[in-house]
């Protein structure tokens, strides 16, 4: 079983100006409490070093470093939210803060006198770090750290693909009450191209606590917040894996490749098809030498019509194919010959453009 171990201050209360007790913080960290795993559950909320998460006293000649955890494996886990208030008044006194991605800040008594709370969400399998020092005069500093533990949904590992078959999923179909955060992981023999299935309302676009990370939940690569993501290159992992957290209820649709798919002078992008509204797809090779494609998707089932085609160039070379592009998929249309509206009896294809500009509309419709 994991042993969690967060570092913390012996409960107790210091008078102000009270000096016996600063003997008992060495520099060492070791005058740190532990909170053992039993006492991370759902619902579970942890007061640093004790009280009811407000600011708590801090004697001279403390230095305590705590490492707080949000466990996961590959059946169970739980998120993290951290609140952590800022009430350092000595000039020397000063908080080190390193989050999940091991990115540094600190704070003292410029930058949140009074309290000022500063919120982390440490998804699962993550974990940051919190150190507190005090010099050796008593300056009346303060600090609280409060950590609500939620259960997370450990979703499925899906081996990916190959040939002409897709890989895609929408994340937040995973999601179940009572858990805050679900996932799921996808593995393959190479590293993976992803990207996010656009449609006319993408809010998970917005989300500020959900996450791409590169490797699985024991073992990370990076951790990559979605918003940050979208069009950059980030979107390749450097391990054979990716997993995808939640913690919202939005649509989160995404189309996964293997390297040999994207790894060819090829652009990728992906579409999810609704039901209710139409999807515009407005397409230009404007990369000589690379080929665009656009893989679209109906997650809800077999079923995609065209309703609108306009061919704009006076030459147009692209097409539709049975799948992502490699050599399994098949040529399902010829765009330059194409009458709608057409029915594709699936639930998927690729636009495939060579030489081509052209808009068209895309809806869902529904198999009987």
């Amino acid at each position: 079983m994991l042993l969690l171990f967060i570092f913390a201050v012996i409960s107790g209360s210091w008078a102000l100006g009270e000096t016996k007790q600063t003997n008992r913080f060495n520099k060492d960290h070791t005058d740190c409490t532990q909170i053992l795993e039993s006492q991370i559950f759902n619902a579970s909320r942890i007061f640093i070093p004790g009280g009811d998460g407000s600011l708590q006293p801090l004697p001279a000649h403390f230095n305590c470093l705590y490492t707080i955890k949000a466990p996961a494996n590959s059946t169970s886990g739980y998120s993290a939210k951290v609140v952590l208030k800022n009430g350092i008044k000595g000039v020397n006194d000063v908080i080190y803060v390193v989050d999940m991605r091991g990115r540094k800040e600190t704070m003292n008594n410029k930058t949140g006198i009074g309290g000022e709370p500063y919120e982390y969400v440490l998804p699962p399998g993550t974990e940051m770090s919190i150190q507190v020092i005090t010099k050796s005069v008593f300056m009346n500093s303060m600090f609280s750290i409060t950590v609500e533990y939620h259960a997370a949904k450990i979703g499925p590992t899906i081996e990916m693909k190959t040939n002409r078959e897709m890989n895609f999923i929408d994340v937040n179909t995973l999601r179940e009450e009572g858990y805050l955060y679900a996932t799921v992981t996808f593995i393959g023999l190479e590293p993976i191209y992803w990207s996010l299935a656009s449609v006319q309302d993408n809010s998970i676009v917005i989300c500020y606590d959900c996450y791409a990370i590169d490797g699985t939940l024991t073992n990370m690569t990076r951790i990559l917040e979605v918003l940050e993501v979208i069009g950059t290159s980030q979107k390749t992992t450097v391990s054979n894996a990716v997993t995808f957290l939640t913690c919202v209820d939005d649509f989160f649709g995404v189309v996964l490749n293997t390297q040999t798919e994207f790894d060819q002078k090829i652009l990728l992008g992906s579409t999810g098809v609704e039901r209710y509204s139409d999807n515009w797809v407005g397409m230009r090779n404007m990369a000589p030498g690379y080929v665009i494609v656009q893989e679209v998707v109906n997650f809800d089932g077999p079923g995609i019509v065209m309703t609108d085609l306009e061919i704009k160039s006076p030459v147009c070379k692209a097409y539709v194919i049975s799948g992502p592009p490699n050599n399994s998929s098949t040529i399902l249309l010829d765009l330059a010959n194409a009458s709608v509206p057409t029915v594709f009896g699936r639930q998927y294809f690729s636009f495939l453009n060579v030489d081509c500009e052209f808009e068209c509309t895309l809806k869902q419709f529904k198999i009987i």
